[in-house]
């Protein structure tokens, strides 16, 4: 993985080759509640798409979007089996996937900053606070 600045040409030409793009956007919930562009269907059979039911993975969902569309990465055995198992799943089944996989979990936890004084208390996000979402972009040329 890379940060990349640009999207020209010849710096992607200077990253190689790419998997996907994991681009990072301000959250603003007002756009989001009234966004009615048309989304993608007939994808099924060949692009792993999961529906985020959890909060607070919107990165780890991006990273396996690209990993889990990339022909040319090499996943693994856990990762693959992964991928057979939720083949058949709609976007929310393989949602609810992720949330249930112990080894996605484990990964997603093990970039938590530890912090001793962290509460059990969840603070519900206000209008006043900056919200950020992931989200992941990959080639597809059927």
């Amino acid at each position: 993985f890379e940060e990349v600045y640009s999207l020209d040409s010849g710096s992607m030409q200077a990253l190689g080759e790419v998997h996907g793009l994991i681009f990072l956007f301000k959250w603003q919930q007002d756009l989001a509640q009234q966004d009615d562009r048309p989304t993608a269907s007939g994808y099924e059979d060949h692009l792993f798409f999961a529906k985020q039911v959890i909060t607070n993975a919107c990165a780890t969902q991006a990273i396996l979007s690209v990993l889990l569309n990339s022909e040319k990465v090499e996943l693994g055995e856990e990762l693959s089996n992964f991928k057979g198992f939720t083949k058949e799943f709609d976007s929310e089944t393989k949602g609810l996937a992720i949330s249930n996989s112990d080894l996605v979990r484990t990964a997603h936890n093990s970039f938590a900053p530890p912090d001793p004084f962290m509460s059990d208390n969840k603070r519900v996000a206000t209008k006043d606070d900056d919200l950020y979402h992931f989200i992941a972009y990959v080639s597809q040329s059927r």
